[in-house]
């Protein structure tokens, strides 16, 4: 038993809706045919060369992955680079690919919101638009126990702050991946600690001089990481048996620390 792609492109847009997408995104169905059967779907955060030979290897039809295959202006598909190289791979051997990325993220019940529930925070309302949350603890917090509760859940060594550890989180702000273009909203709603990835220096340096607003930097790829599991649970509920999900493997941070 299969689905048909247009089939799983009508769920993840009911899931995610596109009007919660950025105007600079890129987001859908970006390579293959509607009309296709599916029977087997890679999810990852970033599809690349190492995962299109995954989902050959795996037998899927289909490639579903947080961040666009195709974002800029795109003039030609050659093996001449390495995105051009993968979309070949991936045409040549009959994979589709789907992306769903700030839809994904900022929709009710999306990214951003699995990632607070992670850490046991309860969203009130978005930082600006629909974008980040403006949260609450479920009980009472602090600054030490949501560092320990942010490496336990996402399963990373450690993470960078500005933090005083003994300080009480009265209202924590989360945007998962790159964060840095919200944080002055964030602490005018009264947040007293940030969580976000991709932030420049001087704003590091600006929370780290602000009185009563801390900064707790997790990697791009660690806070977004989750959406696999995610996708996973949504597409299991919606189509059981007829369609099988499985994580990549391959998929991995573009950057390890040497110690």
């Amino acid at each position: 038993m299969a689905v048909e792609l247009k089939e799983i492109i009508a769920f993840m847009e009911e899931s995610f809706p596109l009007e919660y997408k950025a105007d600079y995104d890129n987001v859908g169905l970006l390579a293959g045919r509607r009309d296709r059967d599916v029977t087997k779907a890679l999810l990852c955060l970033d599809c690349d060369k190492f995962v299109v030979r995954e989902a050959v290897r795996e037998g899927a039809q289909l490639i579903i992955s947080h961040h666009p295959v195709i974002f800029g202006g795109l003039k030609s598909v050659t093996d001449g680079d390495p995105n051009g190289e993968m979309l070949l791979e991936a045409i040549e051997n009959g994979l589709s690919i789907y992306c769903a990325h700030t839809n994904l993220d900022s929709c009710p019940g999306g990214l951003t919101d699995c990632l607070c529930r992670r850490l046991g925070l309860v969203p009130i309302e978005p930082i600006d638009g629909s974008d980040g949350r403006i949260c609450r603890p479920e009980g009472e917090l602090m600054l030490l126990e949501l560092c320990a509760r942010i490496k336990r859940e996402l399963e990373i060594d450690s993470v960078a702050t500005t933090a005083q550890m003994n300080r009480p989180v009265r209202l924590a702000a989360v945007c998962n991946g790159s964060g840095g273009s919200l944080a002055a909203a964030a602490r005018a709603k009264g947040a007293d600690v940030y969580i976000t990835g991709d932030v420049k220096y001087h704003q590091m340096r600006e929370f780290y001089l602000a009185d009563g607003f801390e900064y707790i930097q997790v990697s791009h790829y660690d806070s977004e990481k989750i959406v696999t599991e995610l996708l996973f649970d949504r597409l299991k509920e919606r189509f059981g048996s007829r369609l099988e999900a499985v994580i990549s493997k391959e998929n991995c941070p573009p950057m390890t620390e040497v110690g």
